[in-house]
């Protein structure tokens, strides 16, 4: 058996109830739920990895099919007006 000490009485009551409402045992809710939001935590708080060179590079690479595909998609004359618009 295990205890958990410093537990008040009114958060015990509040994770009875909550494993009650899912059809649970108190040992059910926390190994199932307890769990699942305390991994939750770790994983939050854990440092994000940087993206490798390779990972920036696929990135980089499908931006700009994106927007090569938007530019294929402006008729010759609006890109040249646009060009001539902004730099004429």
């Amino acid at each position: 058996m295990w205890a958990v000490r410093g537990v008040d009485f009114e958060t015990r009551g509040i994770l009875e109830k909550a494993a009650q409402r899912m059809g649970k045992t108190m040992g059910q809710y926390f190994n199932e739920e307890v769990r699942a939001f305390a991994q939750g935590q770790i994983v939050k708080s854990e440092p994000q990895v940087p993206a490798s060179p390779k990972d920036v590079q696929n990135q980089l690479d499908h931006l700009t099919a994106i927007v090569e595909g938007l530019a294929a998609r402006i008729p010759e004359q609006q890109k040249q007006g646009f060009w001539k618009r902004l730099f004429g």
